[in-house]
């Protein structure tokens, strides 16, 4: 859910922007430029990636866990980061983000943001208390123009979600120059309660039901909460800038594979070891009725003047729908089992590609002009 510098023109065109006019680049036909892969990057756990008009962040779990490279040809700049509890040191680093002339990362479980030059150097850490944000843990960390940062916390074991925006300075080793608040929201609208004897009880959303999915854009951000197709761009205060409707023309139906698929991920194999569900889980599966259709939106991305929404759930091939401000489906973009889309600009996508050992790669992709307003979508 990333946005970049080129987001600038995005919540001027909402209410008034034009039909999308041929040469206009998007990534619905799209041509691979290369591959962050080899023996020194062997990755496994991607959390995050960010792009700017020039450079590339990739945010691992595993040591070193900030990699930075020149978006135009993938030649990397450098790689740093350290598990630990000490300065600029990381237990659980939940998102990254390139802002100004810095590299920002989030701890998820020290509550904290790291803020770095692009030489690997830290400048300073701050706890989020200090920037006037709750003891929440973070979930993630985007780019909303400029210097600005908006940060998602969510409450841990609970169903509230808060936004916050903060603009850093050039410098980025002062109090924040801004302090808004977006808005605080629930996760899900509905929850199900599981219950079972022998096992603990353990709530969570229903099968596919509509889930808050956002993304950051120029000035505020977008919200989706289902069940209709409407998005709703917020300012960084809080108040209605305004509405999108999405032209969303298909639906997809809830498979069996998509039954099983959310049996085997929405309820937890084991805690500490134990397999303390499994009672709860064989009940589960004779009495949890799913929804003959999916919701319309399970992710949002901005790029540009567009809106990428991705129509499948996870276990399917990926299936984004590419909409202008007006709501209208302007493309279709679909993606190999093996791929995952991480973050969009208006002329490059970034995928997260696993080979069948597991080993990930990130791989980048210019984008084709889009063939114009008459011609028919490309697959």
């Amino acid at each position: 859910m990333i946005l970049f510098r080129r987001r600038i023109v995005l919540l001027t065109v909402v209410l008034a922007a034009p039909s999308v006019s041929a040469g206009q680049e998007i990534c619905g036909d799209r041509e691979p430029l290369y591959r962050l892969d080899g023996d020194d990057l062997v990755w496994g756990s991607i959390r995050a990636v960010n792009t700017n008009d020039s450079l590339l962040v990739v945010l691992t779990r595993s040591d070193p866990m900030i990699h930075l490279f020149d978006l135009a040809d993938g030649s990397r700049r450098e790689s740093w980061g350290q598990s630990g509890e000490g300065p600029g040191e990381f237990q659980s680093a939940a998102g990254v983000a390139l802002a100004g002339r810095h590299v920002y990362v989030v701890d998820a479980e020290q509550r904290r943001l790291s803020i770095f030059e692009f030489t690997g150097d830290l400048v300073h850490t701050v706890q989020l208390r200090d920037l006037g944000m709750p003891d929440d843990r973070p979930t993630g960390l985007d780019r909303a123009g400029g210097e600005t940062l908006l940060f998602e916390l969510s409450v841990p074991m609970g169903n509230e979600r808060s936004f916050f925006a903060r603009s850093f300075g050039a410098s980025a080793n002062e109090v924040p120059v801004r302090r808004d608040t977006v808005s605080v929201y629930p996760k899900w609208a509905a929850t199900l309660h599981l219950t079972a004897e022998g096992s603990p009880s353990y709530s969570l959303p229903p099968p596919y039901s509509p889930t808050l999915q956002w993304a950051s854009v120029s000035e505020g951000v977008a919200f989706w909460q289902g069940p209709g197709s409407e998005v709703r761009i917020l300012g960084f205060d809080g108040t209605l800038k305004s509405v999108v409707s999405l032209a969303l023309d298909d639906r997809f139906e809830v498979t069996e594979e998509d039954r099983e698929f959310w049996f085997q991920n929405a309820i937890p194999q084991e805690v500490f070891g134990q397999r303390v569900f499994e009672p709860l889980r064989r009940k589960a599966r004779r009495t949890v009725d799913f929804p003959r259709h999916h919701p319309p939106v399970f992710e949002l991305l901005g790029a540009g003047e567009f809106l990428y929404v991705r129509r499948t759930p996870d276990g399917r091939d990926e299936v984004w729908d590419i909409a202008d401000f007006q709501g209208q489906t302007i493309n279709r973009v679909s993606l190999a089992q093996d791929q995952t889309l991480m973050t969009v600009i208006p002329d490059h996508m970034v995928l997260k590609v696993t080979d069948a050992l597991g080993v990930e790669s990130v791989e980048v992709h210019r984008c084709s002009s889009l063939p114009g307003p008459e011609s028919p979508r490309m697959h």
